[in-house]
């Protein structure tokens, strides 16, 4: 049986923490970008009220859906919270398939890097996953990198598997990681 509810963890310069109501301008500040969405699956928000009923119908509810709390990515040095990561797939009771986001102004400093390595022992240990997967579309290198930097073993393509926002078909290739992988190390 998997843990859903996720404990507050501390990084050298982040604190991963489950995400609350208060964080909806933070939201806003990135959903709204359209820079940042035009590889989500999701659209682009077009008003805080859209970030906040998003934080209380998709965020706050996992639990009773039986889907882990996501990790808010908040800043040590000002409490701004700056993206996300999260499992927001469970399939056969404990394999997950995660996610991330970030705000376009913090990419490229290691950050979703440095929050992917702290939540994955997390997921593994206390939420009690024995794979976890992650996917990119293939155009989008940065995310490749942050995926590669986590330790994920490249398992294959799913050849054009979505249309994106500007109506083309993509590549995405797929990663896991194994519990066992982090207990060699």
């Amino acid at each position: 049986m998997l843990e859903l509810f996720v404990p507050t963890i501390e990084t050298d310069r982040l604190i991963l923490r489950p995400i609350r109501i208060e964080d909806a301008q933070d939201l806003f500040d990135y959903a709204s970008d359209e820079e940042v969405v035009k590889m989500l699956s999701w659209p682009r928000h077009e008003t805080l009220e859209r970030s906040v009923k998003s934080i209380n119908e998709h965020f706050l509810t996992r639990p009773q859906r039986g889907i882990p709390e996501a990790f808010a990515i908040v800043l040590k040095e000002n409490g701004k919270m700056i993206g996300t990561v999260d499992v927001h797939t469970v399939r056969f009771g404990d394999v997950g398939e995660i996610g991330y986001v970030l705000n376009r102004t913090y990419h490229n400093h290691g950050y979703m890097s440095e929050a992917l390595k702290a939540a994955i022992p997390i997921w593994f240990t206390m939420t009690g996953f024995r794979r976890l997967e992650i996917m990119h579309n293939i155009i989008n290198i940065a995310s490749r990198k942050v995926i590669e930097k986590a330790g994920f073993i490249k398992e294959g393509v799913y050849r054009q598997l979505r249309s994106e926002k500007d109506g083309q078909y993509y590549d995405f290739p797929f990663y896991a990681l194994l519990k066992e992988d982090i207990e060699r190390e």
